[in-house]
């Protein structure tokens, strides 16, 4: 009665070792027969196996010679419950977005303040995982605006991104700053009042004296205004344009 014993001990520890992540699917037979089927349970008599036809055979154990074992395979993953929302998710400071303009800006009679529709033109991704979508809705806002006139340089506006939207939420994000300025004339400017006003005495002054000369000097002075402000470009931020801006402190999203 050694023998069985000693297999039956054997047996417990490999029931033990297999756990959860294996399972028996062939008894070997002293007999030299071999049953497959599923191990269901053993004691110091008896061991059970579920066979291919939904019958359960038991073997004694001073009949059996060897279990061997096969890894069990762990069943796949649920699928995700769509109606059920994802996790949220927290976006670091940092982040690039990267949008692009659905209307244009004209600076010359835009304000600080005033809003501008545009979509996120990358998404943004974490651990491989798209968190943000591409084409979810940026609103940008205007920090600050200045609008050329006829005797400085260029229009300039400032542009920040204020909201974020995507799966029908909206969320409140910080960002940095992007500037766009237009091309002035600056020293150029100067330089075409002055020879205007000289040009306009000289015409003053050939025309007949001294009163001519100051008369000739306003009307010319008024001219190089003009071509002042004909020179100074007034900006204007075409749709489609492609905008970079980073978010100044972290936003937690719903995927």
């Amino acid at each position: 009665m050694t023998r069985p014993l000693t297999f039956c001990t054997s047996l417990a520890v490999a029931i033990v070792m297999a756990g959860a992540s294996l399972s028996a699917d062939r008894v070997r037979l002293r007999s030299g027969q071999n049953v497959e089927g599923n191990f269901l349970s053993a004691d110091g008599q008896i061991v059970r196996m579920l066979l291919a036809n939904g019958r359960i055979a038991e073997f004694k154990v001073a009949d059996v010679s060897a279990l061997e074992f096969t890894p069990r395979q762990a069943p796949p993953p649920p699928a995700p419950d769509p109606a059920k929302p994802s996790p949220p998710v927290t976006v670091p400071q940092g982040t690039v977005l990267s949008v692009r303009l659905t209307q244009a800006i004209d600076v010359d009679s835009a304000h600080a303040g005033a809003t501008f529709k545009s979509v996120l033109d990358d998404p943004v991704m974490i651990n491989g995982k798209v968190v943000i979508p591409r084409n979810a809705q940026v609103t940008l806002q205007a920090a600050k605006v200045e609008q050329a006139g006829s005797m400085k340089g260029a229009d300039k506006i400032t542009l920040k991104a204020n909201y974020l939207a995507f799966g029908g939420t909206r969320y409140d994000i910080v960002t940095t700053v992007v500037e766009q300025k237009g091309k002035g004339e600056g020293k150029q400017t100067a330089k075409k009042v002055g020879a205007g006003a000289g040009l306009g005495g000289l015409i003053g002054g050939l025309a007949g004296g001294g009163t001519g000369v100051a008369i000739g000097a306003a009307v010319g002075a008024a001219t190089g205004a003009i071509v002042s402000s004909q020179g100074t470009e007034h900006l204007q931020i075409p749709a489609e344009t492609r905008l970079q801006f980073q978010l100044s402190a972290a936003v937690t999203v719903h995927p």
